[in-house]
């Protein structure tokens, strides 16, 4: 890639976006359009920081503010909008998004906006060692706990720097900074990595960190990345695997088994998130189109909601048909409102989200015999109503030659895409749980010994699911 050019990127400002006052625009969104087009263009991308000195050349009135709700704040450029023929053109950070607003605060507008985007970049808390209830007979192999606490101090650090790298783009940095850090170990912590506890610990973190660049992609996947920017994450998800095998050479093969296994299960949750910024794109030009809309709610209403509900539930064993059929109406209920509202995408993944936080994890309370399997259960059994649910109304839409079968058709492919997704996040935090108790239990980490490659995208998926959800 060539140098990168200042003169180049001022143009290119001049030329996407415009002064405007009342407006907003996350300062991590502009950046991520600036990485889109330096990539585009063959140039190696400046940091955040010098990108906000090009910024003020073109636009010397630019200021700062940190909008939105506490504990979800995040810093804006203010006064400035993306102009209508730009490529990076949104609705919410232009001129006519302000006279949308309706005399709405750019404060409020902004909060919504910011609360929604969670472009946050701080890591969340890492294990403390005084807060581990660490083996009783102290960590195995007479490991010293302050050496232990250094490592997890250093290790932050590391993946500190990996989520900003991942943020702002420089995907390629990922390969330099994870050989220098394991293969520069200073040599009294090498003697550390092999432990269990230390092995723990480290699947603890990474969980953590993958988590969080999840968290911060969808938001953006969303609203919609650029197509270039989504090619350089499926590019990353595929060499991540190779460059940590080479930056893991010779170090303890319990360290290397859970660091790759933690790390390949996250590359196929940016594959997914790939998938999904193409289907949230096609859906959402569809829902943008009133008589789509109205063709859609028109065949909805024609479905025997109370029929294919109990038909669903009667193909799932061990489930009471009284409270989840009327659950599931009020699901369809919800639905039904989304459409007459003609409700944006963001609704109706809010919704999506809804659903696995109260067909899930509000669920697995009822399954207080067997705590450690609870999780596990009720994502299988969520699975299993919702195959039969959708699987009857398409064939019920097909029967009924129904106008909008196409775009049902479609929604129910990313809403399943986006079920999984969820439900693979569940499987991130339930697996960091498995690992803080092996901490205390001082034993190894168990490693799922899965062939991932395609796996994650069709049948086998839903089948290895239910063979894993399954008690």
């Amino acid at each position: 890639m060539r140098p990168h050019s200042t003169p180049a990127t001022l143009l290119w400002l001049e030329e996407n976006y415009e002064m405007a006052q009342g407006v907003c625009v996350p300062r991590n969104t502009l950046y991520l359009h600036y990485v889109d087009f330096c990539s585009k263009h063959g140039m190696t991308p400046v940091n955040a920081a010098s990108f906000g000195k090009i910024i003020r050349q073109q636009f010397p009135q630019l200021t700062t503010r940190r909008l939105g709700t506490r504990g979800q704040s995040r810093y804006h450029y203010y006064g400035i909008a993306i102009r209508e023929n730009s490529a990076y053109y949104e609705l919410v950070y232009s001129k006519k998004g302000l006279q949308a607003g309706g005399g709405m605060p750019v404060s409020v507008a902004v909060a919504q906006a910011a609360t929604a985007v969670a472009l946050a970049t701080r890591l969340p808390e890492f294990p403390n060692l005084r807060d581990l209830c660490l083996p009783p007979g102290g960590i195995s192999g007479g490991v010293p706990e302050e050496r232990v606490a250094t490592f997890i101090v250093m290790y932050r650090a590391h993946c500190q720097r990996l989520l900003d790298t991942i943020i702002r783009g420089s995907f390629q940095e990922v390969q330099t900074f994870l050989l220098h850090y394991w293969q520069g170990m200073p040599p009294h912590l090498v003697g550390v990595l092999g432990s269990h506890v230390v092995v723990n610990i480290v699947g603890v973190c990474d969980s953590i960190l993958y988590r969080s660049v999840c968290s911060i992609l969808m938001s953006s996947v969303i609203r919609g990345l650029p197509e270039n920017l989504i090619q350089m994450i499926r590019k990353f998800a595929s060499e991540l695997d190779s460059w940590l095998q080479a930056a893991l050479e010779d170090l303890p093969e319990n360290l290397r088994a859970v660091k790759i296994d933690l790390a390949r299960h996250f590359c196929h949750m940016l594959r997914r998130q790939s998938s999904l910024n193409q289907l949230f794109g096609t859906v959402r030009l569809a829902l943008h189109d009133p008589q789509v809309n109205s063709v859609l709610l028109h065949d909805w209403q024609r479905q025997d909601l109370h029929a294919m509900t109990k038909s669903a539930l009667q193909a799932v064993s061990n489930f009471h048909l009284g409270d989840h059929s009327q659950q599931f109406r009020k699901l369809g209920g919800e639905f039904e409102r989304l459409l007459a509202e003609q409700a944006p995408l963001e609704a109706y993944t809010e919704w999506v989200e809804s659903i696995v936080d109260r067909c899930v994890l509000q669920q697995r309370g009822h399954h207080r015999s067997r705590p450690a399997s609870s999780l596990r259960h009720s994502i299988r059994q969520f699975l299993l109503v919702w195959m039969a649910f959708s699987g009857r109304l398409l064939r019920e839409l097909t029967a009924q030659t129904a106008a909008g079968f196409e775009t049902f058709h479609l929604m129910r492919i990313m809403v399943d895409d986006y079920f999984l997704y969820l439900v693979e996040l569940l499987h991130v935090d339930d697996r960091a749980r498995e690992l803080m108790r092996n901490i205390t239990l001082d034993i190894p980490p168990e490693y799922l010994d899965t062939d991932y490659e395609g796996f994650f995208s069709n049948k086998r998926f839903f089948d290895f699911l239910l063979s894993y959800f399954d008690e």
